[in-house]
């Protein structure tokens, strides 16, 4: 019936996001004579993502609890089993105390992921006040450099401080997230190369840049890559291509920069590798210092490394 109106979703792909559009065709014209047809596009992706957490944060707050509970008691008995019995062991002593180690180490670990469920899930609303932009990068990137001496950091940010309204915790917890998503990347190439035979090196540069009224972190990988042939938006909770992943980083990522009024975007790059951006919509041009000099910036590489 060409006067009836059909209303279809459909999924589209920007800068590495899914979109979706729910579009809808009606005809155009008296009831015997049809002239043309009106096409409509509305974007519900925000709605359908809102209704998506909302059931997300849910399930996240009520595994939580159901976990969370058992792991301390299981915890205390295996290190007491190791403290009371150990020496009473003696066919065997070291693989006993490797399998009470390892069920210590795996309650850490369900621990932590527990962690971040209930962290998704009560998601505080950001305390926005006036800090550094940059010293916030800047410390981000000094403790994972740090950590991972493995990877080469190098970091592009403008001289002086750059002020934007934010919650310092929840801007520090993203860049780390971001951070720690270029170091897993560059492990999975890493591993590859390896096998192959191949030289390589992981490298992670980070960067700020003020443009009018447009604040920009950046941070650059040259890991694997971003993910291809997903069904769903790799910023969504519980999507994930890592075997030990939670799927829960960008999506925090994600929650921190929507509940700011910024965005997230992602791009893969052009010599391998990802580029993860944080974009900050300012009230006002914001005035800072020019980038710091080649040679200035190089020599604060070679120091913080």
């Amino acid at each position: 019936n060409p006067r009836r109106a059909e209303e279809r979703q459909i999924e589209v792909q920007r800068r590495g996001r899914t979109r979706t559009l729910l579009v809808r065709v009606s005809a155009e014209g008296g009831e015997s004579n049809v002239s043309g047809f009106v096409v409509t596009f509305d974007d519900v992706t925000e709605l359908i993502s809102a209704q998506r957490k909302a059931a997300w944060s849910d399930v996240a707050r009520r595994l939580a609890h159901e976990i969370k509970n058992p792991l301390t008691p299981i915890q205390l008995a295996a290190e007491r089993l190791k403290r009371r019995y150990l020496s009473e062991v003696k066919s065997d002593p070291q693989t006993f105390a490797m399998c009470i180690d390892t069920i210590i180490r795996q309650v850490g670990e369900i621990g932590n992921m527990i962690s971040e469920f209930s962290a998704f899930a009560r998601m505080p609303a950001p305390n926005l006040e006036s800090h550094d932009a940059a010293a916030i990068l800047r410390a981000a990137v000094f403790l994972q450099r740090n950590a991972k001496t493995d990877i080469d950091f190098t970091v592009d940010l403008p001289e002086g401080t750059v002020p934007l309204m934010c919650d310092e915790g929840q801007l520090g917890q993203s860049l780390t997230n971001l951070l720690q998503n270029a170091a897993d990347s560059i492990k999975t190439r890493s591993l590859a190369e390896a096998k192959a035979g191949q030289d390589y090196r992981g490298r992670i540069h980070a960067a700020l840049r003020v443009e009018g009224s447009r604040l920009e972190f950046s941070v650059e990988d040259n890991g694997i890559g971003l993910p291809k042939g997903l069904d769903r938006d790799i910023t969504d909770p519980y999507v994930t291509t890592r075997i030990d992943g939670t799927g829960l980083g960008l999506a925090i990522v994600r929650k921190i920069m929507e509940d700011h009024g910024g965005e997230i975007t992602l791009d893969d790059r052009e010599e391998g590798g990802a580029r993860v951006g944080l974009v900050f919509r300012l009230p006002d041009v914001v005035v800072v210092s020019p980038p710091v000099a080649k040679d200035d910036r190089e020599k604060y590489n070679n120091n913080n490394q």
